[in-house]
């Protein structure tokens, strides 16, 4: 049995590397805490009382001893569900069943032991949910089973922030989107504070854009246990931003096998059109595809989760109204038809008149015409083009190409944009003794975008052909190390080393 001055050691050892490694402890909190006091019918305090915590689906046991006070305490305490056994020598032993515990969530747990043979057991399956005592943090959980049955569009799991009271999502301005990232779901503002005033994270790890402040790491909802969004006077580890915090919980493996497969999709066959799409019914295509599988590497002791899943999307974008020539002539520079230029305007300044009479042949083609007069400075188009038809030898050659490839002969139009992605993830969980615990996660995401029109900041063309091409590419890292120690004078003290790294890639090409 370690003495108390070996055990002080290693805490002040822990303590020190803490403190000359601070890129190590670089994620925020991604567990629960049990706490309480147990005490006997009468109301005193028992002290030295075994408290054991068992996970019901892994079967990881855990135990401490209550202090002088009668109190315990469980830190970093996986998001699950679990069994709590209270026993002491003279006592019956006290068990309480599916006890829950959500992320950032401090569960009160008190414990009454009756008098009695240990042999006896009092068994607790429910109690009246416990009023958090010790945090004033104001906040909402939203379980894997809220994210997996309710109505998800594009399966994106942050669009449940967006149900959270002060929570109001922005949207679009109705011509694209002025800021990048101003549409995506993430983009929310939580209390009046800004929309790139939240903070994400991913298993305790940081999944920030460090240029917008959006989530980049957003793993599929099947994959995900939970998440807590944090509304209000968080605690001073997530003193980041101030807007919310957002911690999503990714799924674990268990002692039994577990997994799905799945497809979601629409069609564009059965999608109503819209009154405001002039061209018809657009395209829509959607197939979300994947699976996940789970379970154990060595029961009770190490276990590994892993999730796929595949994207693509096909949708058809109603471009904005484009003035055009009318008819094939128009497009030959032939607008006899419509009266020719007798509307007015004419030539602005000299720099006008003198590109056109430098174009080769293009002089004697206006010479050519009857009573047409010289290009110059404020003569009316009429003079110069009197029956209405622009020569060829006065047509840019540039722009009457681009008129003839990419003026559309319709004045709207329906490019199709393309969206593929495509994203695993990999956890792995080890118990390596009765006090020390191993996770790494792995989170990887490729994707390739078409947009027909260029919306950024406002740069959007409105014909076709002259979008982006968005190549981005996300990946994630953690590796967290948790040490729980406990003795006569700390309870329990943990100290958990992240270490956590995250790598994106974007290569935008214009098409």
């Amino acid at each position: 049995m370690p003495s108390l001055r070996s055990r002080w050691n290693a805490v002040c050892f822990a303590a020190i590397i803490s403190l000359l490694s601070p890129c190590l402890v670089r994620g925020q909190g991604a567990t629960g805490r049990i706490v309480g006091r147990v005490a006997d019918p009468t109301g005193a305090v028992l002290s030295h009382a075994k408290v054991t915590l068992t996970n019901q689906a892994t079967g990881i046991i855990r135990d401490t001893l209550t202090n002088d006070s009668g109190d315990y305490t469980f830190v970093e305490v996986v998001p699950g569900t679990y069994t709590v056994e209270f026993e002491l020598t003279g006592f019956k032993k006290n068990v309480q069943k599916n006890v829950t515990v959500d992320v950032n969530q401090v569960v009160s747990l008190n414990s009454t032991l009756q008098i009695g043979a240990s042999q006896e057991t009092v068994e607790v399956t429910s109690e009246a949910p416990q009023v958090d005592t010790t945090s004033t943090q104001l906040g909402a959980v939203i379980n894997d089973r809220s994210v997996n049955e309710l109505p998800l569009n594009s399966r994106d799991t942050y669009q449940f922030l967006q149900l959270q009271p002060g929570v109001q999502a922005q949207l679009g301005n109705g011509n694209g989107s002025l800021f990048y990232g101003s549409q995506d779901t993430g983009s929310v503002s939580v209390n009046g504070g800004r929309t790139r005033a939240n903070n994400f994270s991913v298993n305790g790890g940081d999944a920030n854009d460090q240029f917008v402040n959006l989530p980049t790491v957003q793993p599929t909802p099947d994959s995900v246990e939970e998440f807590r969004v944090i509304t209000n006077t968080f605690d001073a580890e997530y003193g980041r931003n101030s807007g919310s915090v957002v911690n999503v919980i990714t799924k674990s493996g268990t002692n039994s096998i577990h997994g799905d497969v799945y497809e979601y999709f629409r069609n564009t066959i059965l999608d109503a059109k819209n009154y405001f799409d002039l061209a018809g019914r657009p395209q829509w295509n959607q197939n979300q595809y994947g699976g996940t599988l789970g379970g154990p590497i060595k029961k009770d002791r190490s276990f590994f989760f892993v999730s796929y899943e595949g994207r693509r999307i096909r949708e058809g974008i109603t471009s904005q109204v484009v003035g055009i020539p009318a008819t094939a002539a128009e497009r030959t520079g032939d607008f006899s038809g419509v009266g020719g230029f007798a509307g007015g305007g004419g030539i602005a300044n000299q720099f006008v008149a003198d590109a056109l009479n430098g174009r080769t042949g293009c002089t004697a083609a206006i010479a050519a015409l009857p009573g047409s007069t010289t290009p110059a400075a404020g003569v009316a188009w009429s003079s110069i083009f009197p029956t209405g038809v622009i020569p060829s030898q006065c047509q840019d050659p540039v722009a009457a190409s681009f008129m003839q490839q990419f003026v559309p002969t319709t004045p709207v139009t329906v490019p199709v944009s393309t969206d593929n992605e495509d994203q695993f993830t990999v956890r792995w969980d080890h118990k390596i003794n009765e006090r020390q615990n191993f996770t790494a996660y792995y989170y990887f995401n490729d994707l390739r975008q078409l947009q027909p029109f260029d919306e950024f900041e406002q740069a959007g063309g409105n014909v076709p052909g002259f979008g982006n091409l968005n190549n981005n590419r996300f990946q994630q890292w953690n590796l967290t190390h948790t040490w729980t120690i406990t003795n006569a004078l700390v309870n329990e003290a943990h100290f958990t080393y992240m270490r956590e790294g995250q790598l994106g890639f974007l290569k935008p090409q214009t098409t």
